[in-house]
Order: structure tokens, then C-alpha cells, then sequence
């Protein structure tokens, strides 16, 4: 088989965006984020949501264009996004006391908790999961961020439509985050939850967000508890370094209880285990270039420099060079 022929034949086969594809009016959908303890208004709002990016991604790349419509905004980004929720202790860890057995309510019982978290969400891009948990969590705090401004622009459009109060963003990279002038201080070791989706890979993503997690708190049994943690969606294999440090390691199809919907999985690391990643990574942080040397501003001490020299710049006059006035040599009429 020719180069050609093969991508006619990838070409022509389903995309994975339509397998996975979900009316989110249908009685599945909603059925899925009942089970959830997602409310009907609540799921009204990620019905929106998913409009609204199709009509954005018309304007700007958000997502893939390729298939791109209600039903896989919903069934391809927004459900995996949702899973997230039935993590254990997701957003926040918790003391588990005995279990309510109120469960008449025909429409699902709303989400029990409303934790006051500080949720981080890097490299966004059209919003996932950022915004579909800032619709089921309104009373957290969420940072979106993405190095793509225009993205950025339209989540924040997106808000506002829909509502949300909790979602702040920031353009630019996510290991700089703590170097911000004015936020770095506000932003370094402060989010309980780092959430990301396919962004990298997890040692690099590990090294990017390592500091905007809370450290661990060890308990008097040694275990560690109070920090943050990473919670990253993935599809491919991840790495030993990584794997062997999970805390959590969950089919999406699981979370959802629900087989087929996704061919993507959450992973969860703990905020110390992240650092050691992070370590072992071998990412080295970017420097940026030294200044300019200001002593030598404004000096000319070559013909070269100084005929590169704008019209009209300032020079320091030499004294010592005599004055050329034209009329040295000149004598007057009649006095020899």
C-alpha cells in the first residue's frame, strides 16, 4: 500500500471524535450525569456550554474543526471532563462519615459537597475540563491556563454566557506562573487540584505545575494528606516513573459507569510525588537572555558606531580639535 492509499484509508474510516460522540439531550446523557449527582439545571448548562463551543470554534481553532459539533463537544470533551467527579476525595480530600440514604430525588441528587477549592487548569485550550467543573463546583476557584491568548478570550466569553463567577485565566506558560511580579506569591503552592488533559508528557507536565500545588502533610501514621494532586487525563502509556507513584488510576468509561464512552483514563499523583517526577524529569527551566550591558548604552567609541549613529544624536564635543571656522588665512583690503 502507497503513502497515498493509506491516508485515503484513514482518511475515509470514522474519526475517533464521532465513535465517541453524544447527543447530550438524550436519555443517556442525561442518565450518565444524573448517576453523577449532577443536577437538571446543571445539565442544562453543559448543554449550553457545548453549543457555545461549536459556535466559537467556527471563529477559532479551540478544538479540532474536524467533526466538530454538539455531539462530540459533549461526548468527546465534556463527558471525560465530568468523570473527574466521581474520582475518590475529588476536589477536596474529606472525612467519609456515615452516607445519606436520601435517593427519591427523580432528577439525582445535586452534588453533595460544595467545596471551596482552588483548582488549576493547564493548557486548557478549548476549556476542558476547566469550565464543565466550574459549572458542577460554582462555589471553587479556578484558574485557567493556556499559552494561546485567543483561546483564552473566548473561555472568558464563554463565562459570561453561562454565568460563572469562579474562573479567572491566565496567558502564558504554567511553570512561569510563580514568577508573575504581581501573582506569583498569590499563585505559588496554593491550589489543591491541578487538572490536565493530554497536554504532554506527565514528567514534563509534572515539572510545569510543581509548584503551584499545596505541599503534602504527613499524618501521624505517616501517610501523607492536605496537599495538592495532580489529576491528568490520558489516553496512551504512561511512563514507569510516573506509574509507580499513582495514587489513582481509573478508566473514564468506569468513572462514568458507562462502557464506551471514552478510550481515555484519570491518572492521580500527590503533590510530593509530583516534585520527585518533576526531578527526575530532566526538564531544566528556561532562562531568558541577559540585559544589555547599561554601561554601554549611549557610547560611541568606533567610526563605525558612529556613523550607524541617528541624525541629529548628541555627541560629546573634543576641545582639543582646533575650531574650523574658513577664514583663517583671510586679509583685509589695504593693510599690506
Amino acid at each position: 500500500m502507497t503513502p497515498r492509499d493509506a491516508f485515503a484509508e484513514e482518511s475515509s474510516s470514522p474519526s475517533t471524535s464521532i465513535e465517541f460522540a453524544m447527543d447530550p439531550y438524550s436519555i443517556e446523557a442525561r442518565s450518565i450525569t444524573e448517576s453523577l449527582g449532577i443536577s437538571l439545571e446543571k445539565h442544562k448548562q453543559l448543554c449550553k456550554h457545548a453549543e457555545l463551543v461549536v459556535g466559537w470554534n467556527d471563529r477559532l481553532n479551540l478544538i479540532s474543526r474536524k467533526d466538530c459539533n454538539v455531539n462530540v463537544v459533549f461526548g468527546r470533551h465534556i463527558l471525560p471532563s465530568l468523570a473527574l467527579v466521581a474520582l475518590p476525595d475529588f476536589p477536596l480530600e474529606v472525612n467519609h462519615d456515615a452516607d445519606n440514604d436520601d435517593d427519591d430525588d427523580d432528577d439525582g441528587e445535586e452534588i453533595q459537597q460544595s467545596p471551596k477549592a482552588r483548582i488549576v487548569d493547564v493548557g486548557t485550550g478549548g476549556g476542558f475540563p476547566g469550565v464543565p467543573l466550574a459549572i458542577l463546583y460554582p462555589e471553587s476557584e479556578f484558574l485557567l491556563v493556556d499559552s494561546v491568548g485567543k483561546k483564552l478570550k473566548a473561555i472568558e466569553e464563554m463565562a459570561k454566557e453561562l454565568g460563572l463567577d469562579n474562573i479567572k485565566t491566565h496567558h502564558g506558560r504554567a511553570e512561569e506562573i510563580v514568577d508573575d511580579p504581581l501573582n506569583g506569591r498569590k499563585y505559588k503552592n496554593s491550589f489543591d487540584i491541578c487538572v490536565g488533559r493530554s497536554v504532554t508528557a506527565m514528567p514534563r507536565f509534572c515539572f510545569w505545575i510543581q509548584d503551584l500545588l499545596k505541599k503534602d502533610r504527613k499524618q501521624d501514621n505517616g501517610i501523607s494528606r492536605g496537599g495538592g494532586r495532580l489529576v491528568y487525563i490520558i489516553g496512551g502509556n504512561v511512563e514507569e516513573s510516573v506509574t509507580s507513584r499513582l495514587v489513582a488510576d481509573i478508566h473514564i468509561d468506569d468513572l462514568l459507569g458507562c462502557k464506551g464512552v471514552s478510550d481515555k483514563r484519570a491518572v492521580v499523583l500527590r503533590a510530593s510525588d509530583v516534585v520527585k517526577v518533576a526531578k527526575e524529569s530532566g526538564e531544566k527551566k528556561q532562562v531568558k537572555g541577559p540585559a544589555k550591558n547599561a554601561s554601554n548604552r549611549g557610547k560611541m567609541t568606533t567610526a563605525a558606531e558612529r556613523s550607524n549613529a541617528s541624525k541629529g544624536a548628541w555627541a560629546k564635543r573634543d576641545n582639543s580639535v582646533k575650531k574650523q571656522r574658513g577664514y583663517e588665512n583671510f586679509k583685509r583690503f589695504g593693510t599690506d
